[in-house]
């Protein structure tokens, strides 16, 4: 059953970025609310970031960064059913040290049937997961997450720890027959030093057991698997001390994330396929990027069901936690008659017809003076 959860980056954190996210910055952004930029302070421009993945030809996601900013990364695809496809994607400021990174989740595979450690022992791949001895959170990120995406770093210092149960139990999803479903997630913030400069950074994971019990047989007694995930990872850097005060502007990034359903669709029809594959004892080895490119676009009924499931999820975390944190405020956007959230404190807001945002804090700023795009005020949400 657990080979049935959607796993891959897009598919499930677009929900827990808006909760766990909101929930880890709150603090700051109230802090933020508190201190407007002056009408002196140069307007901040967003624009629209859209990946186009090349395996599969459509786009994947889109999302808002600040102007000027940079982005890395890109979409792998494998022949691991449990995982079909992975994003590691970074979006950063060239010219400083703010960074928003999205990282890839990691899939596992344990047993206490002595059977199937004969075959697959530790350190081993089965259908191309890794079997490993499941971990807790705080050996997720010291023994999974830090060594991998941050290995090497100088300094190294804990700054805080802190549980965030509402990604947990979104981490965990709905419950599922023969399935004992159980989850933690939390964020750890951290300082350090690398390229000789101090940054801090709050990484956010959570760790996920979907475990099967399964009968005695003539080999063996009563036995259990467990595919486990350390899944919605992501994190948030600023240069040491400045971290809360880009609360706002990451808040906006995370909240504009936006999966394309016919993206989404190749992932749920390729890890399907990979699973009756493995089933049938077919290797799929170096053909998951021409099995997604197959793979149809559409959603079934009840694929469509759990994809508007996700998306009503989404939809209620941002605007709860918009409402509650008030790191970001609503718009209107006059072109694409849509709300769009922007950091807080500014007041005034611009778009263009490509999708591309101004937010000023001086009423008498206007854009068109000094582009030749078009571009309209934006009235408050209601």
């Amino acid at each position: 059953m657990a080979l049935a959860q959607v796993r891959c980056l897009f598919g499930c954190l677009i929900v827990g970025i808006a909760m766990g996210a909101s929930v880890g910055l709150a603090a700051a952004a109230k802090e933020r609310q508190a201190s407007a930029p002056s009408q002196a302070a140069p307007p901040l421009t967003f624009v629209t970031y859209t990946y186009v993945d090349p395996a599969v030809g459509i786009e994947a996601f889109r999302l808002l960064i600040p102007k000027g900013w940079q982005a890395q990364g890109g979409i792998q695809w494998s022949s691991n059913p449990a995982l079909p496809a992975t994003s590691r994607f970074r979006f950063f400021n060239p010219q400083g040290a703010e960074q928003f990174e999205l990282l890839p989740t990691q899939s596992f595979f344990w047993t206490d049937n002595p059977l199937f450690l004969s075959t697959n022992p530790p350190g081993t791949l089965r259908f191309g997961t890794l079997v490993a001895p499941p971990v807790d959170l705080e050996g997720a990120f010291a023994r999974v997450l830090l060594p991998q995406f941050r290995g090497g770093i100088e300094g190294f210092a804990v700054v805080s720890r802190e549980a965030v149960p509402d990604l947990a139990k979104l981490a965990v999803g709905p419950a599922a027959p023969g399935v004992e479903s159980r989850g933690d997630a939390g964020k750890l913030r951290f300082a350090y030093r690398a390229d000789g400069q101090a940054f801090e950074e709050e990484m956010y994971a959570a760790v996920t057991n979907f475990v099967t019990q399964l009968p005695p047989s003539m080999l063996a007694g009563p036995s259990f698997i467990d595919y486990w995930f350390v899944d919605y990872v992501f994190s948030f850097r600023a240069a040491r001390g400045e971290l809360d005060a880009h609360a706002p502007l990451f808040q906006t990034m995370l909240f504009s994330l936006q999966v394309n359903p016919r993206w989404f669709a190749k992932v749920v029809n390729t890890k399907e396929y990979l699973a009756q594959m493995a089933i049938r004892g077919i290797q799929a080895v170096g053909r998951a990027g021409e099995i997604a490119a197959r793979a149809g676009s559409d959603l079934r009924a009840e694929q469509q069901a759990d994809w508007e499931r996700r998306q009503a999820a989404q939809d209620r975390a941002a605007e709860n936690f918009t409402d509650y944190v008030r790191g970001v405020e609503r718009f209107m956007d006059p072109h694409a008659g849509t709300e769009v959230e922007l950091p807080v404190g500014y007041g005034y807001a611009w778009a263009n017809d490509l999708g591309e945002y101004v937010i000023t804090a001086s009423p008498s700023y206007n854009p068109n003076t000094e582009s030749n795009q078009h571009w309209e005020p934006m009235p408050p949400a209601r």
